[in-house]
C-alpha cells in the first residue's frame, strides 16, 4: 500500500487542496460515508482522504501552523518505511514575503527542503522538476508555496499566501471586483493598523460567496471556470500545478 502526504498550515489551505484536487478528477470517499486510509484505519484528526483517477490514496493534514508543518514533515520522513507507504510528500506553506519589495525568496525553499530531506538521507537530491528524491528515487518532496506575481492592483494583499492567491486570481477573472473591495477596505472607520491579507479575501468571499461560508469559499472558487484559469495560470508559474497533477494521475 503507497500514500501521498499533502501538509499544509490549516484548514483553509486545506480546503484549496480539496476543491483543487477534486477539479482534476480525484473522488472524495467522505460522500459515501466514513473515510478509511489504505489500512482500513478512520482518517481522523481533521485530515481529509482523496483517491486519485487510478485509485492512489491522498491525505491532506492541516497542521496548524507553518512551524508545525515542519515539525510534520520530519514526522512523515521519519516513519516513512511505515505502512501505508510514503511515495510523495508534499509540503505547503505561505512565504509571507512582500510581492513588491523583496528581492528574493525568503521562508521555506527548495534548498531548505532538500536540507531537511538530508537529516534522513544523506543522498537526497534535487530533480529536474525541482523535487527532492529521497530513498535512491522511490519517493519525492515536493514543495509548493502560495505565491502570485501580479503588479500591485487594488484588492490584492502585497503579502504572499494563499490569500493573495485567490485574490490575484478573482480580480483578473473579474476586475470590477477589486476596486469594489478596496473602496470598502478603505472606508471602515478606525481599521486594523497593520494590513491583513485575509481582509480582502473575507471581502469577496462576503460579497460574492457568502452562501459557502469562510472555509467552503477556498472550495467553491474552483467550480468557476474563470477564476480556475487565472489560478492554473498562477500554479502554474510556480510549478505547483504539476505536483497537484501527478497527485491526481
Amino acid at each position: 500500500m503507497s500514500e501521498s502526504v499533502i501538509l499544509c498550515e490549516g484548514y483553509f489551505d486545506r480546503a484549496f487542496w480539496a476543491g483543487w484536487l477534486k477539479h482534476l478528477g480525484c473522488e472524495d470517499p467522505s460522500t459515501r460515508g466514513p473515510v478509511n486510509d489504505a489500512l482500513g484505519r478512520p482518517v481522523s484528526q481533521g485530515q481529509f482522504m482523496y483517491r486519485s483517477k487510478s485509485e492512489k490514496y491522498i491525505r491532506i493534514v492541516p497542521c496548524g501552523g507553518k512551524p508545525q508543518v515542519r515539525e510534520q514533515a520530519r514526522r512523515q520522513l521519519g516513519q516513512r518505511n511505515m505502512d501505508p507507504r510514503l511515495v510523495r510528500l508534499v509540503i505547503t506553506v505561505d512565504p509571507d514575503v512582500n510581492a513588491h519589495t523583496s528581492t528574493e525568496a525568503t521562508g521555506l525553499t527548495i534548498q531548505g527542503v532538500g536540507n531537511l530531506a538530508r537529516e534522513y538521507d544523506p543522498q537526497a537530491a534535487e530533480t529536474a522538476d525541482r523535487d527532492i528524491a529521497i530513498d535512491s528515487g522511490e519517493r519525492l518532496v515536493s514543495l509548493v508555496r502560495w505565491e502570485a506575481e501580479d503588479p500591485p492592483i487594488a484588492g490584492v494583499p502585497s503579502r504572499q499566501t494563499l490569500e493573495r492567491l485567490v485574490c490575484a486570481a478573482i480580480v483578473a477573472a473579474y476586475p470590477d471586483r477589486g476596486p469594489a473591495v478596496d473602496t470598502w477596505l478603505q472606508s471602515r472607520p478606525d481599521p486594523p493598523p497593520v494590513p491583513n491579507p485575509k481582509e480582502p479575501a473575507w471581502s469577496y468571499m462576503a460579497g460574492w460567496y457568502a452562501e459557502a461560508g469562510c472555509e467552503a469559499f477556498y472550495r467553491v472558487i474552483w467550480d468557476d471556470p474563470t477564476i480556475r484559469a487565472q489560478l492554473q495560470a498562477r500554479l502554474t508559474k510556480f510549478g505547483a500545478w504539476r505536483v497537484a497533477e501527478v497527485l491526481a494521475e
